[in-house]
């Protein structure tokens, strides 16, 4: 591959490299198109077949409340409770009917069933006894879901689209609130077929958008002629006879994948409401059409702009390429001349390009001071190890930082204690560690989030390291586990008074990016004094210790160690470590933050 490269002119390579260039950019360019615009485009599809979803349920609910207030209003009148005039009830029925044309039919029984008054005098004198909306219509305003015509079947006039009701029903009460009859509205389903219409504008029917209403059992009671009145299963129908709404991606019973969005009418516990779901579907191929469209356009226009920059390439290729050849050609004299022990001929000042002016400028000097060029290496050499020692320098000190809080880190810690005990036995004064662990932190991280969490170490740490000297040092060892190291010290009591003052600090809110909680801390104190030995892992843990026990007495507590020259360890080991605990009113956190950070059970 090397020697092809090799033989191949510097036009060539370029115009193959411009190739790959443009070739590269337009299938990324596709690829973002197709991860951004097209799941863009599905998104807002979803949303607006979730909206008409919406629409729907609303235009469908709205006409049920009206026709049971209507019922409601209707039981009310004198005409319709006394009912003595059948012809005076009939007037008024018939009133509300020319209001609501979609009212196909209005009667009023009486407490046996008998039709007594209707609209159009129809099934008068019919008993309706056994029908659902009469007895359900005994006892309070109820719908009756959707269902053919039986008795009106052949009485009402003919339609494009066969006869088919919800039914409201309500009683007819008197002064003592006794049942006087039950008034019942057949409403034809047409209202619903052209409120569907209407919300299918021409462009999204156009785009194979529909509107299919279910009844409880799954049946279809709008929708495409070859699913009405048959049983269907779906995701989307499960999740609205749920009580759910939204909308998602499916294949349907016929094969299709398509959008979906769902929602589901009426009240659960409403008797005059109906449980239906909404569904409004369509094909995933109309739906997404426009932006498969936009990257069709976008990879004929692609293709074309390629061809003309890989044109136009080729030409500024041979232009570019032409100088080239000539100084190469006058350092392949200077080399052969070299080589025979002759003087090297002179560069040729080639024009064409600026570039290539200064080149075979650059390439005369070169043959003529070599030595220029050797000192032009040696310092560029010693500038780049300069750099590379910089460099190591800061990686250096990266390892020595705790990423999330910028505290020194464990190693840090580890590599500070030695120097502290040395100076504490220099200067004849104690030194002491403060091991800190905070509680509650694990429900801030649990509750919010490991965001918060990070958020909430960082603002700890922080105001650890504002509430110290300077001279002192807190390094965050893991999780949620701080450690503090005092220098300088009058005797124990200086320590204890630290961590007692840095508790209340603790204990004040912090205040998160989404919340403010409040949150404590239990301290373990251990001493090293000048005389005793240095034991790096003995006073850690003996501060460790402490700490557990502060813990152990309650939590939001400072607990002191025992020296090595009290036999402290010995104790802290079998359990019986002496500690002084600071009372603190312990407050659960209010509120919690995530945090990517490992964290301690505490």
């Amino acid at each position: 591959m090397k020697g092809f490269l090799c033989r191949l002119r510097l036009s060539s390579l370029v115009t193959i490299a411009v190739c790959a260039t443009v070739a590269l950019t337009v299938v990324l360019q596709l690829t973002l198109v197709n991860h951004f615009a097209v799941r863009q485009a599905g998104a807002e599809a979803e949303l607006r077949l979730q909206q008409l979803s919406w629409q729907m349920r609303d235009s469908l609910n709205r006409v049920i409340e009206q026709a049971g207030g209507d019922i409601r209003l209707l039981t009310e009148l004198p005409q319709v409770r006394q009912a003595r005039d059948p012809a005076a009830a009939r007037a008024a029925l018939e009133s509300l009917q020319r209001t609501f044309p979609d009212y196909a039919w209005i009667g009023i029984a009486d407490p046996e069933g008998k039709v007594v008054a209707s609209t159009k005098g129809l099934l008068e004198g019919a008993n309706v006894g056994a029908r659902p909306w009469f007895q359900a219509g005994r006892h309070t305003v109820h719908a009756t879901d959707y269902h053919p015509a039986l008795l009106l079947d052949k009485l009402l006039p003919r339609s494009p689209d066969p006869w088919r009701f919800v039914d409201l029903s309500g009683p007819v009460l008197g002064p003592k609130g006794e049942v006087l009859g039950v008034l019942g509205v057949h409403l034809s389903w047409d209202w619903a077929r052209r409120r569907a219409r209407r919300l299918l504008t021409p462009a999204l029917r156009q785009y194979g958008a529909e509107i299919i209403v279910v009844r409880g059992d799954g049946t279809v009671m709008l929708g495409p002629d070859e699913l009405v009145e048959k049983k269907i299963v779906t995701t989307s129908l499960q999740l609205a006879l749920q009580g759910e709404t939204g909308a998602l991606r499916e294949r349907w019973p016929d094969g299709r994948t398509y959008l979906t969005g769902y929602s589901q009418t009426g009240e659960a516990d409403n008797p005059a409401s109906l449980r239906w779901a909404v569904l409004v579907r369509q094909v995933e191929d109309k739906a997404l059409e426009g932006t498969r469209d936009l990257q069709r356009r976008m990879l004929l226009g692609s293709i074309l702009l390629a061809v003309a920059l890989v044109i136009v390439v080729a030409l500024l290729a041979r232009r570019l390429s032409r100088p080239m050849a000539q100084l190469g050609q006058a350092i392949e004299r200077a080399t052969e001349a070299t080589a025979l022990g002759a003087e090297p001929p002179p560069i040729p000042q080639v024009d064409g390009f600026h570039e290539a002016n200064v080149l075979s400028s650059t390439m005369g000097k070169l043959v003529r001071s070599e030595w220029e060029s050797r000192c032009a290496l040696l310092a560029l050499n010693e500038r780049l190890e300069t750099a590379v020692a910089e460099r190591t320098a800061e990686l250096q000190a990266l390892l020595l930082r705790d990423v999330l809080t910028g505290l020194p880190n464990r190693r840090a810690l580890l590599g500070a204690l030695p120097e502290a005990m040395g100076r504490a036995r220099r200067v004849g004064r104690p030194a002491a560690l403060l091991f800190i662990d905070m509680d509650g932190f694990k429900a801030v991280n649990d509750t919010y989030g490991h965001e918060e969490g990070d958020e909430l170490l960082r603002q700890f740490g922080a105001r650890l390291a504002h509430a110290l000297r300077k001279t002192d040092m807190v390094a965050r060892l893991a999780g949620d586990e701080f450690v503090v190291v005092l220098e300088m010290l009058t005797d124990g009591l200086d320590a204890e008074d630290t961590a007692r003052k840095l508790l209340e600090r603790i204990q004040e809110p912090f205040a998160l990016r989404t919340t403010e909680v409040t949150v404590g801390a239990s301290i373990g104190v251990a001493l090293h004094r000048p005389d005793e030995a240095p034991d790096l892992d003995g006073w850690l843990a003996r501060a460790d210790h402490a700490m557990y026990a502060a813990k152990r007495a309650g939590k939001n507590q400072v607990a002191l160690a025992a020296t090595l020259s009290e036999g402290g360890l010995a104790r802290m080991q079998s359990g019986l470590l002496p500690f002084a605990a600071l009372p603190v009113a312990r407050t659960p956190c209010q509120k919690s933050a995530n945090s990517s950070s490992p964290s301690s059970a505490s």
